[in-house]
């Protein structure tokens, strides 16, 4: 294990480094696009110096020593004696306006974090429920959505719903004990089990902590933020997967994220009743506020609470099969509209450089630059020659990416249909509210597409954008608008062509927040 754990050190460090790279350069790229397209020069922030609450948060100290830290730390591990540094505790904002609070735990530590849970997945896999889809090296999420849409839509069904209250925070520590310990549910090393019975009771603070050295300590709950919170968090409802699975329906669970679907009210409650006995034996609580419970899923409403569908890891269930969200829909006009205020409206009020267009209006490079970054959101980067060439001319397309990749398994694309006519008429709207702010202040123009003319591309003509020594053509550009229905039709096609091994799913920082997908896009 000391080996595994230099080499993941290092592996660690070398990711620091690359973070602070792509941050150097997203700045770097954002200056740039602001020069461009205001004819200004772009302010630096202020130089600051990087601090660190201890040295082995410090990439280069970490990668210099990994050899003497990795030593260090097997040795403590051999006499169990290994207790994890003081992690760094902050919070970030919940959708409802709570917090969570996250450990940052110090690359060493992080690093042994890795190296265990590697090690106890890979003799553990057969052992873990086949309920759970979290975490597991062999499944992912599409597998739990693939897995819980396969049911017979046939008459009455009643879906069971259950959230647990602060359920990283509230494990309690002498239950996940018992759990490590017993044999017949997990197979661990000695030296496996006191690596997470240390991590249950770790140290933690904030940054004044760090610099008083007054900590805190764990006494329940798993550390948010460190790896070996997953396979933790998976054990602890290793009790509820046994009990649903001897119970009739069909469950999938993803973490703490449960959801069960039957067909009669009866199945339904000897469901919930397992939720009940579970938080008994276990010591977690039912968050009853939160708890949709028993629903019957149906168009019309019926004697017992009626919903038309339900949101389950980034996808709608309905009667008439797998959707988007209307959550995730309201989302993905949020990053829309910021894209089009960032590519034609924010940077009119510092200043506009007159390459950007001409003055007769007839081309505009930043509303190619925004057609361009909504087709990478929509598309993953794939151009629309290669979509157009996978649907209609039998093409090959190896890999499927962005949002519409992860959305392959869709089967009502009504509410896409929706939002490609809201994505062209609000661009639409922002190109004539440019229009009227550049003739106002700098005496210029930019095009003003119809709803049609944005869609096929013709707003931009061959003569319009280029000098006339310049010997490129209109074809060199992607003109044509980028749709969520199109990307869609080639997902789906993609998917029952090549299964989904090579579709990017979200990962499970994001919290599932599919939109999320959208923030690869430099902007």
């Amino acid at each position: 294990m000391r080996n595994e754990i230099r080499a993941e050190i290092k592996r660690l460090s070398r990711k620091a480094f690359e973070k602070k790279r792509k941050a150097q350069q997203t700045e770097r790229k954002y200056r740039e696009k602001f020069e461009r397209r205001t004819g200004l020069e772009a302010g630096h922030p202020p130089a600051t110096t990087e601090t660190f609450p201890h040295r082995h948060f410090d990439p280069a100290h970490c990668k210099r020593h990994a050899n003497a830290i990795a030593s260090g730390i097997w040795h403590k591990v051999l006499h169990a004696d290994y207790q994890p540094d003081p992690a760094l505790h902050f919070e970030l904002p919940k959708p409802d306006g709570s917090k969570r609070g996250v450990m940052a735990f110090g690359i060493p530590d992080a690093a042994v974090a890795n190296v265990v849970l590697r090690r106890t997945l890979h003799r553990n896999k057969k052992r873990l429920s086949p309920h759970s889809y979290a975490y597991h090296p062999d499944k992912n999420v599409f597998d739990a959505i693939l897995a819980l849409n396969d049911f017979d839509r046939d008459g009455k069904l009643f879906a069971v719903q259950i959230d647990f209250e602060k359920y990283f925070d509230k494990i309690p520590a002498t239950y996940i004990k018992r759990k490590l310990s017993d044999r017949s549910v997990v197979g661990l090393t000695p030296h496996e089990r006191h690596i997470y019975e240390s991590f249950l009771h770790h140290r933690y603070g904030d940054a004044a902590s760090h610099a008083s050295g007054i900590f805190k300590r764990r006494i329940n709950g798993t550390p948010q933020g460190s790896s070996v919170s997953l396979f933790l968090a998976n054990l602890a409802n290793d009790g509820l997967d046994r009990q649903l699975a001897a119970e009739s329906g069909k469950f999938v669970r993803f973490a703490d994220d449960v959801v069960a679907i039957c067909g009669n009210y009866e199945e339904a409650q000897r469901l919930e009743k397992c939720f009940d006995r579970h938080c008994s034996q276990s010591g977690l609580i039912l968050n009853r506020r939160k708890s949709p419970g028993i629903a019957v899923i149906a168009d019309h409403q019926h004697e017992i609470r009626t919903i038309s569908d339900f949101t389950y890891l980034g996808y709608s269930f309905k009667e008439t099969g797998l959707a988007m969200p209307q959550k995730t829909a309201l989302k993905l006009k949020q990053k829309v509209s910021r894209l089009i205020n960032i590519y034609l409206i924010h940077a009119l009020q510092f200043g506009f450089n007159s390459l950007r267009s001409n003055r007769s209006g007839r081309y505009d490079w930043d509303l190619l630059g925004l057609i361009y970054e909504l087709r990478r959101g929509f598309y993953g980067g794939l151009k629309e020659a290669e979509i157009t060439t996978f649907l209609y001319n039998g093409g090959r397309l190896n890999r499927m990416r962005g949002l519409m990749g992860f959305y392959c398994l869709i089967e009502d694309p009504a509410l896409l249909k929706t939002l490609d006519g809201w994505t062209l008429s609000i661009v639409r709207r922002a190109c004539v509210r440019r229009h009227q702010i550049l003739q106002t202040n700098y005496g210029r123009g930019c095009p003003t597409p119809s709803n049609q003319e944005l869609a096929l591309g013709t707003w931009l003509s061959n003569a319009a954008w280029r000098d006339e020594d310049d010997t490129a053509s209109a074809d060199d550009v992607e003109v044509v608008f980028p749709s969520l229905v199109r990307g869609w039709r080639a997902a789906r096609k993609h998917f029952f062509t090549y299964g989904l091994e090579d579709v990017q799913a979200p990962g499970y920082d994001s919290s599932m927040d599919v939109a999320s997908l959208f923030d690869a896009i430099d902007y």
